[in-house]
């Protein structure tokens, strides 16, 4: 434990503590802190009550549902953002190279991450051999300022001023099903679109349920709903099954999904942003990444990642007269996705419905 002399009253006081009241500040319960700190409750518990022997005074108040900052806790917590900011642009000037090199953290949600950004790691990977990505894909949000990644991508906008935050695109979102549920279960109209079909529904921190109430509409959410997950793989894999109809991103067939656009009047708008600490843009491996990140969700190049919705036909036939990009998208995964049934061809995909209600979130 550090000794702090000349400063009375504070020789037994640990800087680590302190920081673990910044988590406690961030999060509306202890067990919710203790677990983004990796410690267990009556750990981080012994730890808040050394700190208070220590300073000689109470930051949390015991409260019958739970423990709550205080008027010092506060201010101890403001002191330990402080202290972090400061350490943070230490670590990134111990960091920093006039060179691309080094790795770079980047925390993303699953799907994105999974579907739209590992098939371009390899050309990545050829123009720049010396940045390593480490990329945490998850639906919860990382905390920048905690130096939890470097990078971060989500649906929801960031509201720290330390951070410097964009909107990177839009992400729309359409019904599809499998031709096996289509078979067992038929389409659903547009009067009643929900009434006798089953849903497969994605939950997370970062997403809204909104949606899939407008969806259902009057219809009772626990009588349609087959399958909940957090995971976006195991989501796509469970509509890809035949198990029900969900919301994939529009370009989902002509990456390779094997599933038919459900037309009926509907579909939900997500903004993507795209946020990191201001000192990121001074380290030549982090500048680097972000410019590469705008490119790769760049709507001029992707038009379905522009605020207007691009129907997942016209995504397909879009990508199908590019096949000879391969930036853009493996022309085998279409190759394989046009033999799903003799039936089914592109032509037949959109119905005359008209355009899709626009449903932001």
């Amino acid at each position: 434990m550090p000794q702090h002399p000349g400063l009375p009253g504070l020789e037994n006081v640990s800087w680590d503590d302190i920081g673990l009241i910044a988590a406690i500040a961030d999060f509306s319960s202890l067990r919710q802190a203790a677990k983004s700190l990796d410690l267990n409750v009556s750990t981080l518990v012994r730890h808040v009550e050394r700190l208070e022997k220590s300073l000689g005074t109470t930051i949390v108040d015991r409260l019958p549902q739970g423990f709550q900052l205080n008027a010092a806790g506060q201010i101890i917590a403001g002191i330990a953002k402080d202290m972090q900011r400061h350490f943070l642009r230490l670590q990134d000037v111990a960091g920093s190279d006039l060179h691309a090199q080094g790795q770079v953290r980047i925390a993303i949600t699953e799907g994105l991450g999974t579907f739209w950004i590992a098939p371009r790691l390899p050309q990545f990977a050829q123009d720049n051999p010396d940045i390593l990505i480490n990329m945490d894909c998850s639906m919860e949000l990382r905390n920048l300022l905690r130096n939890e990644a470097d990078i971060a991508i989500q649906f929801r906008k960031p509201d720290n001023p330390d951070l410097v935050v964009s909107k990177l695109c839009t992400l729309h979102i359409y019904p599809f099903a499998s031709l096996r549920y289509i078979e067992k279960h038929g389409l659903p109209s547009l009067g009643d679109r929900a009434a006798r079909h089953q849903i497969v529904f994605q939950e997370s921190e970062q997403l809204a349920n909104d949606a899939i109430t407008a969806f259902l509409g009057k219809n009772r959410i626990d009588r349609n709903i087959s399958f909940i997950t957090n995971s976006s793989i195991a989501h796509l894999y469970a509509i890809e099954s035949g198990l029900g109809i969900g919301g994939l991103p529009s370009f989902a067939l002509a990456m390779g999904a094997r599933l038919v656009p459900i037309d009926v009047d509907f579909h939900h708008s997500v903004e993507i942003w795209i946020s990191y600490r201001k000192e990121m843009r001074r380290i030549k491996r982090m500048s680097v990444v972000i410019d590469w990140l705008r490119q790769i969700f760049n709507p001029h190049r992707f038009p379905w990642f522009s605020p207007n919705f691009m129907h997942p036909a016209d995504v397909l036939k879009t990508v199908m007269n590019t096949m000879n990009r391969h930036d853009i998208f493996d022309s085998r995964f279409i190759s394989n996705f046009i033999e799903i049934k003799e039936s089914v061809s592109i032509g037949n995909f959109r119905r005359n419905v008209g355009r899709p209600r626009n449903n932001t979130s």
